[in-house]
């Protein structure tokens, strides 16, 4: 199953939300999703994707998500994603429009499909 480009722009805001910068993230082929802040996404077997870095997001039939690296979310009653190490927030997420094409995170940016093949990630002005 192709990977959503939007799905693989918000999960590298998630690895990156230390250092976050502005980047697109565009489908490649046969398989995979390139983006400019230097992570690159192929889809897992079973459905997920791995990263170049070797982090694993395994998202389950119930559209769990379970990443690799211990990062867990954290869903709470006013719609945010809180990606989790431990105790500890390494960012928060939260779709800001009915039909799920953008998403805003509390850092400042935000990440919109363009287009079925790209989603572009930025700072919220």
């Amino acid at each position: 199953m192709p990977l959503s480009v939007l799905e693989v722009a918000i999960y590298a805001m998630v690895l990156t939300a230390a250092d976050p910068k502005p980047y697109e993230c565009v489908t490649v082929q046969p398989d995979g999703v390139n983006c400019t802040n230097g992570l690159f996404a192929e889809p897992l077997p079973t459905g997920g994707m791995k990263f170049n870095t070797g982090v694993t997001v395994a998202i389950g039939r119930d559209r769990s998500v379970t990443f690799s690296n211990g990062i867990q979310i954290h869903l709470d009653s006013s719609a945010w994603a809180h990606f989790k190490r431990g105790t500890a927030t390494i960012v928060s997420a939260r779709r800001t429009d009915p039909k799920g094409t953008r998403f805003t995170f509390n850092n400042g940016y935000a990440c919109q499909i363009m287009d079925q093949e790209m989603a572009r990630c930025f700072k919220v002005l």
